[in-house]
């Protein structure tokens, strides 16, 4: 329950922004669910200790949490929690450009998924269905084509992204505003500014709710990304309402 509790407040802090708290609370949760014996869930807490230094561009920070995971539970986990330890590793390659190591991350994240259908007995790895797999994995396509100024790679990350949307559940509101965010600056790697303003002027009535959190910070990223074809009248038309919104 401690372990439980504590990871539920980092989460909550860090959507807020309070990265420090976030941290303490991460590392809380972990120390009681070692306490306790619940490797498991350690590793899942460390997933999300891993995804923050992610966020905050410390991908050697979020591979050393993550390998640590994978260490931990590498006689218990079952495939659910492989598939999520892989996706992170992949964020951790793609953010740093190491292609060959993403494709491999990347590729056991979806053999581990497609082993884990029908396993009903990990409850730990909450929300990872092929909607969320493939959310992930077109974000960290995204973040790959960024790092090496790959065109091609962002390709993968549309195709990724846009099968999520296909998928997601209406009712996941915020992971839609990720998506489409995601996909948005997917679209600006590929030189097709109008596409993703079209995007992101879709996205911003569902992502005012969370301008303050994490959803405001994509949107800053695709206002800095953007600032190369703001000379189009229709980008500087979305810049200036994401400029307003963010401010706001």
């Amino acid at each position: 329950m401690g372990a439980e509790l504590a990871e539920v407040a980092a989460s909550m802090s860090w959507d807020s922004g309070l990265h420090r708290a976030a941290q303490r609370y991460y590392t809380l949760s972990v120390q009681f669910a070692k306490v306790s014996g619940d490797d498991n869930f350690a590793a899942v807490t460390l997933a999300a200790f891993a995804r923050q230094c992610f966020d905050l561009g410390q991908p050697g920070d979020g591979l050393e949490l993550v390998q640590l995971a994978q260490y931990g539970t590498r006689k218990s986990a079952r495939p659910i929690l492989r598939a999520l330890l892989a996706t992170r590793e992949a964020w951790s390659y793609a953010q740093t450009g190491a292609a060959q190591q993403f494709r491999r991350a990347a590729g056991l994240a979806e053999d581990h998924f497609a082993e884990s259908i029908g396993d009903e007995t990990d409850h730990l790895v909450r929300g990872l269905d092929q909607a969320e797999l493939c959310g992930v994995l077109g974000a960290r396509w995204r973040d790959l084509a960024a790092a090496r100024q790959e065109p091609k790679e962002a390709r993968h990350a549309q195709e990724y992204i846009s099968r999520a949307l296909e998928l997601r559940d209406p009712s996941y509101v915020r992971n839609r505003a990720f998506d489409i965010i995601g996909l948005a600056r997917a679209h600006l790697i590929t030189a097709e500014p109008d596409r993703a303003c079209e995007l992101v002027d879709e996205a911003l009535p569902i992502a005012k709710r969370w301008a303050t959190g994490r959803v405001g910070e994509k949107l800053r990223d695709f206002h800095r990304e953007s600032r190369p074809f703001a000379t189009s009248a229709a980008v500087r038309s979305t810049r200036e309402a994401v400029r307003d919104l963010i401010e706001t």
